[in-house]
């Protein structure tokens, strides 16, 4: 049996992040194949996903963020890879030094999903294209994401690097459209949490409190603030609580939650009454739980670009002023979620199937 193994962004702080890398996994996993989760360690997302520790406090506002922060996001970080360990099978840690040993032992490498093509996330980290794996090597992408559009002074360098891929999946139709300008073709596929139903998701919601009131939560939110303003205004008018996401500087007049897990995250998703996100994964699992959901496009557009107009949900875009709007057909948005889990799936085990 030839060796998989996965290079996604999984050594991370973001929820997202992490669910898709799981999601994936076990969705070949599930195919009888024998897998196992690369830990490349990327210097741009080691760098960004700091948990602000003491020992590399460089001046005072370092040391107050580090007082301020660390406990709680090192205990994030540490549930984190507790999940990790606890779910998946994964390498000793690679870097961009050594991670051609890799060759030694995977005969088939997939990348994907999240973001692994934006270079401006991976500070153009070329692993995530699979520079250092051989010509002999099964090179498979399944729901790659770009993000924001690349400059044209790297399009060179990735189309010789996509050229020796077997086959190539993106999860939003502009990151097809972006390929084919320089000549690659692509499958489009669902992100990876969609390749489970919310039953999947279901197992890791952990019961609300018996005296919980019911609540708004917003996770991430616009720099204006218009996400949390919106939440209030929202939560005033139906005599709801605000619950936000928040391990940095506390929100003045909601309640400020810190999830230190998985489970505690979708948690707060699935046992809220309305949900005010400026996340994409905030968004899926608002639409797995059949939410009353509200989200802001803030950055990497094209996901939620494509994601809205498939759904058909782009009035749920806030843009400008917020304004209610109608509830949202979770009959319409859960068939074509099936149907998009249906044909990613059937791509999936159709590029397993033929390494």
């Amino acid at each position: 049996m030839k060796k998989i193994g996965l290079i996604t962004i999984h050594d991370t702080l973001n929820y997202g992040s992490l669910l898709q890398t799981y999601a994936l996994y076990k969705a070949i996993e599930s195919l009888g194949v024998e897998i196992e989760l690369i830990d490349y360690k990327c210097k741009a997302i080691m760098d960004r996903e700091t948990t602000y520790p003491l020992s590399q406090c460089r001046n005072i506002k370092d040391i107050i963020k580090s007082l301020m922060w660390h406990k709680a996001m090192q205990k994030k970080y540490e549930n984190f890879w507790s999940f990790i360990k606890k779910n998946m099978k994964i390498t000793k840690p690679y870097t961009r030094e050594n991670v051609k040993e890799l060759n030694n032992i995977f005969d088939v490498f997939i990348v994907g999903s999240d973001i692994v093509w934006g270079t401006n996330i991976t500070g153009n980290d070329w692993t995530y294209f699979l520079d250092f794996a051989d010509d002999s090597k099964t090179k498979i992408a399944f729901s790659s994401s770009i993000g924001t559009k690349w400059n044209s002074d790297v399009e060179k360098q990735i189309l010789s690097n996509l050229n020796k891929f077997k086959s190539i999946s993106v999860r939003e139709e502009l990151a097809q459209s972006w390929l084919r300008e320089i000549g690659i073709n692509a499958d489009v596929t669902c992100d990876p949490t969609m390749l489970w139903d919310s039953s999947f998701w279901s197992r890791m919601v952990e019961r609300p409190k018996t005296n919980e009131q019911p609540y708004v939560l917003v996770y991430m939110w616009t720099k204006d603030m218009r996400t949390v303003n919106h939440a209030k205004m929202y939560a005033k008018a139906h005599g709801l609580r605000v619950k936000c996401q928040q391990f940095y500087n506390p929100i003045p007049g909601v309640d400020n939650v810190k999830p230190v897990s998985l489970e505690q995250w979708i948690s707060l998703i699935a046992n809220a009454n309305t949900v005010f996100t400026a996340s994409y994964h905030g968004l899926l699992y608002s639409l797995y739980f059949h939410k009353n959901v509200y989200y802001y496009n803030r950055e990497n557009k094209s996901r939620m670009e494509s994601l809205g107009k498939k759904l058909g949900i782009s009035n749920r875009e806030i843009s400008g002023e917020f304004k209610e709007q109608p509830m949202i057909d979770y009959q319409y948005v859960d068939n074509v979620i099936n149907e998009m889990r249906r044909k990613s799936l059937l791509v999936l085990k159709n590029r397993v199937s033929e390494i």
